[in-house]
């Protein structure tokens, strides 16, 4: 052929050098990047990383070569500001089981169903449920006068006892649920400090692409080389990618004082 056109998509030096030879008069290369500068950079990256088969007596030299793209990817990763995706998760997870709590303190079930919360609720309910009934009684039309004076004696003895059982039941949560408030906004301060940092390591990577390219373009080479049976180092790990991990909302609906959590990002995950 006379002109070739030849994408670069990996492949290493060998198969850069076939493509490049079969052209008479010119051959193009393509390279997604930004500038000329970053595409030359990638073209130098990917045909840096040599593909043929390596002949017994290249074992040593194989060996050294593996060891320095380690030492060079480890030193490219140090520079990336470390993941908190796992304690963020984790902080997420308290954060649910204390909001369920929460809740259950609210209605005496779950962990307090066997405890005087649960006896209190129930009897607060009762005096809620007699109390509206001697309301709608009172306000009920054509009562006489003795009926009347009645109904008035009876909202104001139920009235009596929902109130009595209304202190008997705070009496019983405040503590514990200030205890869980206090708890709440321990985490709430442990989330925003951890998501700013995953947010500043999000901030790096995307600012930083040539970087992580780099990373990945190592990995694949150790990986080659591995693969070629010059190396008997340990699984290549994962490379490097960003993730965007849904926002978490905790949204406390108890009533014992504490105010709503504010909706938290985790920012970008790598």
């Amino acid at each position: 052929m006379d002109v070739a056109h030849i994408l670069n998509d990996g492949g290493g030096r060998e198969l850069a050098y076939v493509a490049m030879s079969r052209a008479r008069l010119a051959s193009h290369v393509h390279v997604t990047a930004s500038d000329l500068s970053e595409a030359a950079q990638r073209l130098a990256w990917s045909w840096d990383d040599e593909r043929r088969q390596h002949w017994a007596t290249d074992r040593a030299g194989a060996a050294e070569r593996v060891e320095a793209l380690r030492a060079e990817r480890r030193q490219l990763v140090a520079t990336v500001p470390p993941s908190v995706a796992d304690q963020l998760a984790q902080l997420y997870d308290k954060q649910a089981a204390l909001e369920r709590d929460l809740a259950d303190l609210k209605t005496g079930g779950g962990r307090w169903a066997d405890t005087a919360v649960r006896i209190g609720y129930e009897d607060l309910q009762r005096a809620r449920w007699s109390h509206d009934q001697n309301l709608r009684l009172a306000e009920a039309p054509r009562q006489g006068p003795f009926t009347r004076r009645r109904s008035r004696q009876d909202v104001a003895a139920s009235a009596a006892v929902l109130q009595t059982a209304e202190h008997a039941w705070r009496a019983v949560t405040e503590l514990e649920a200030h205890k869980l408030a206090t708890e709440q906004t321990r985490l709430e301060g442990q989330v925003l400090h951890l998501a700013a940092a995953q947010q500043v390591r999000g901030q790096f990577i995307a600012s930083n692409p040539e970087l992580i390219a780099r990373i990945d373009q190592l990995q694949r080479a150790i990986a080659t080389q591995q693969g070629d049976g010059h190396s008997h180092a340990p699984a290549r790990a994962a490379p490097l990618r960003v993730l965007h991990p849904q926002q978490r909302t905790i949204r406390p609906t108890h009533e014992f004082g504490a105010g709503p959590t504010p909706v938290r990002s985790a920012g970008p995950e790598i």
